[in-house]
């Protein structure tokens, strides 16, 4: 166990939890307002509420509540679970769920969403999904379980077992789904930190409208969140891998009239094995063409060719490396000893 909320306090813990606000369909032309008023969001009890209300609140005809742990609390790979009483009804959707931590820079879905439960007021089945690239919205590549017990009468635990490839997903004991890296359409963006959201929805393109049938309001139950680390995992697999240049290697040639240089960049692990598939930025000073180049590392870790071209050997040249880019890994160009190479005449 590593992390853990189990919401004894009279307020949601401000160091675990962000409240969301605002409408606008939230990309799912939801109805609901998200507050966070103590209507929709609290503690009571020893349990977290959140409460989707039918109500005129700013231009919104229902009010709901959405939290996460962004920029808070965030972890890669590892069990995560919630004991909750989940609220049933048409056009209810309730949610426990997770989405990469570089939102802002990787542009959903190419930052990943691990749905842990998704409950659309059926009060006997729940889903469980991963979207990526190519496999997103609607095409996303998930399972389903069907309760022989209404899930809106009695806490269970829902949770998913996240490991390198592997993303298994439980139904209190029972595992009903396991995707692995080779069963999604599309690349695996799930090596590298996520964080939490709890949220109940209204309305939105997957469970309809809320309809005469739908009684408000519907209460979401969780008695807690935990979070466990898999031991067998080493320090490497839990905090990223780090990209690094291990050489680069920089020729001139005689071109007519003019001098060409050719540079190429080894790219490997932070435990030196080479890495496939890393986009390489890179620049020539001192050039008339071939400023900045891109290249993709291949299967032994090696871009190029980078190629600038000068009109005479009066000045010397010099090639360095701006960025190493590949999801999960990371970058950091102080802990390189190498960036450049030089040359003269």
């Amino acid at each position: 166990l590593v992390w853990q909320d189990e919401f004894d306090g009279e307020s949601l813990n401000p160091d675990n939890w962000i409240m969301e606000t605002g409408a606008g369909g939230w990309g799912n032309h939801e109805w609901q307002y998200y507050t966070d008023r103590p209507e929709n969001v609290r503690l009571e009890d020893g349990l977290l509420i959140i409460e989707a209300r039918k109500e005129d609140y700013r231009g919104s005809d229902y009010t709901s509540a959405r939290i996460n742990t962004q920029y808070l609390q965030t972890w890669k790979y590892g069990r995560f679970e919630a004991r909750m009483k989940l609220p049933t009804g048409q056009g209810i959707w309730a949610a426990f769920w997770m989405l990469g931590e570089d939102l802002w820079t990787a542009v959903w879905p190419n930052n990943g969403e691990i749905d842990i439960l998704e409950n659309i007021g059926n009060p006997f089945t729940i889903y469980g999904s991963l979207h990526g690239p190519g496999y997103s919205g609607g095409n996303n590549v998930g399972g389903a379980a069907v309760s022989d017990s209404a899930l809106n009468e009695n806490f269970r635990t829902y949770a998913v077992e996240w490991a390198p490839g592997e993303i298994r997903w439980f139904l209190d004991d029972r595992n009903y789904n396991t995707i692995t890296e080779n069963q999604v359409p599309g690349r695996w963006v799930f090596d590298h930190p996520f964080f939490l959201i709890l949220n109940v929805a209204v309305g939105g393109d997957w469970p309809g409208s809320p309809d005469e049938t739908t009684v408000f309001p519907q209460r979401l139950l969780v008695d807690y969140v935990r979070v466990y680390r898999d031991p067998t995992l080493s320090v490497s697999d839990l905090q990223g891998q780090m990209l690094h240049v291990s050489d680069i290697t920089m020729d001139l040639q005689a071109a007519g009239e003019k001098w060409e240089g050719t540079a190429y960049v080894t790219v490997v692990d932070q435990d030196g094995n080479p890495v496939e598939g890393v986009t390489v930025t890179a620049g020539w000073l001192g050039v008339v063409t071939g400023a900045t180049k891109n290249s993709v590392s291949s299967e032994d870790g090696i871009a190029g060719p980078f190629v600038g071209t000068k009109t005479s050997f009066s000045d010397e040249i010099s090639f360095c490396i701006s960025t190493l880019d590949k999801s999960p890994y990371s970058y950091e160009k102080s802990a390189n000893a190498q960036t450049c190479a030089f040359a003269s005449p």
